[in-house]
C-alpha cells in the first residue's frame, strides 16, 4: 500500500475524511493535521479522484528531520539528494514548492531551492522550472524538525472541473461547494434549489448525485448568463429570479444550499444584512418541514438570531478560510 494525501480547504478535514471513508474501499485514514488528510491505500489516481472535496492529491515520498538553522540546509540537501526519484523521473523540468512552520532561520524559498539543487544534483539531465512552467512538481513541507517531501499528482483542472467553466468574480471553488452539496446529505428524492446560484457552481456539484430536482437562479445577468453556459447541457433549471420572491409554494423544497451575498458583494454593509434576512425568511418559507437549509455567510453576526425566530434549528456549522475572508457553513433544519 502507498501513502499519500489530499489538502482540504482549512476547516472541512473532517468532511473529507468521511468523503474518503464513503467512495475509497480499502482505504485507511492514518491522521490529519491542519488542510491535510493522509491516507494508505492500493488505489490508482483515477479511483483517488472520485473525491470532490479535495483540492489536490499527493504521494508521499518520504519523512525526515532537519535543523532549523540555515547551515541545516546542507542537511536537507543531502537527505533530497540521496532519494531515489526515478519512479517520479519522467521528462521535462521539475519544481518545488516549499512551506515552514517554526523558529527556522532561512525562508521556506531557500529551503525548495535546496532541495531543487539536491534533485539536479541526483539527476543533472533534468531542468529546474519555475513556479508557473514546470513538468513535475515535488512539495517539501517543514514543521519544526520534520520534512515532509512529496509528489503532487494533481493540477488546477482537478480542482476547478476541467477548466471548463465560466467563473464569475464571487463563484465558489467546486471544492467548497462541493462540502456544502455533501452536508445537505444528497437523496434521490431531492427537490433541490439554490436561490443565489451565480454562476451554478453548485448546482454543477448537485449533479454528481441522483435527484428529483434540481433548479437555481440569481438577480444578475452577468451571473445569470454564467450559469445558463455551464449548466446548458445538464439537467438543471436556471431561471432568473430575485432570491427575495422565490416562485415556488410554501413548504415545497426539501434542501437548499446557498452562498448568500457577501459584503464584499454587495455595495453597502447595511443592504447585505437587509437583503439576506429577506433571502433567509424567504428559504424558510418554501422549505419543507424537516428539510435541509446549507448556507454559507460571511460577515452577517445575526444570521443565527434571525434562523432562530424564523424557527430554524442549527445542526452544525464549520468556521473556513477563503480568500482572505472567514465565512461560515451553517446547516440548518426546518
Amino acid at each position: 500500500m502507498r501513502n499519500y494525501f489530499a489538502t482540504v480547504l482549512t476547516g472541512l478535514e473532517q468532511l473529507l475524511v468521511e468523503e474518503i471513508n464513503d467512495k475509497l474501499i480499502e482505504t485507511q485514514v492514518i491522521g490529519t493535521t491542519r488542510g491535510k488528510v493522509f491516507i494508505r491505500t492500493n488505489l490508482n489516481l483515477d479511483q483517488l479522484k472520485t473525491l470532490k472535496l479535495a483540492d489536490n492529491l499527493y504521494q508521499v515520498i518520504t519523512r525526515f528531520n532537519v535543523g532549523i538553522h540555515r547551515p541545516d540546509l546542507q542537511q536537507l540537501y543531502d537527505q533530497i539528494y540521496q532519494l531515489n526519484l526515478k519512479t517520479f523521473r519522467g521528462k521535462g523540468s521539475f519544481y518545488v514548492n516549499a512551506s515552514r512552520k517554526g523558529q527556522h532561520t532561512y525562508s521556506r524559498f531557500e529551503a525548495a531551492q535546496k532541495a531543487m539543487e539536491g534533485i539536479k544534483r541526483r539527476y543533472p539531465h533534468r531542468k529546474i522550472g519555475t513556479a508557473n512552467r514546470h513538468d513535475v512538481e515535488f512539495r517539501l513541507d517543514i514543521e519544526d524538525h520534520q520534512a515532509l517531501f512529496s509528489l503532487r499528482l494533481t493540477d488546477a483542472t482537478y480542482r476547478f472541473r476541467q477548466n471548463q467553466r465560466s467563473f464569475t468574480a464571487a463563484s465558489l471553488l467546486p471544492t467548497v461547494a462541493h462540502a456544502m452539496v455533501w452536508l445537505s446529505k444528497p437523496k434521490e428524492t431531492d427537490v433541490f434549489i439554490d436561490p443565489c446560484c451565480g454562476s451554478g457552481t453548485i448546482l454543477s456539484e448537485r449533479l454528481s448525485y441522483p435527484f428529483t430536482y434540481v433548479g437555481g437562479g440569481d438577480i444578475d445577468n452577468k451571473a445569470l448568463a454564467a450559469a445558463q453556459k455551464n449548466l446548458k447541457n445538464s439537467f438543471a433549471e436556471v431561471t432568473q429570479w430575485d432570491a427575495r420572491e422565490l416562485k415556488f409554494a410554501d413548504t415545497s423544497i426539501s434542501k437548499i444550499v446557498t452562498n448568500l451575498p457577501f459584503g464584499r458583494q454587495i455595495s453597502f454593509e447595511s443592504e447585505t444584512k437587509e437583503v439576506n434576512q429577506a433571502i433567509l425568511t424567504e428559504i424558510y418559507r418554501v422549505l419543507t418541514h424537516q428539510g435541509t437549509a446549507v448556507i454559507l455567510s460571511e460577515g452577517w453576526s445575526k444570521i443565527l438570531q434571525v434562523a432562530e425566530t424564523l424557527g430554524f434549528s442549527l445542526i452544525e456549522n464549520y468556521n473556513l478560510s477563503l480568500k482572505g475572508l472567514h465565512p461560515t457553513i451553517y446547516v440548518f433544519k426546518k
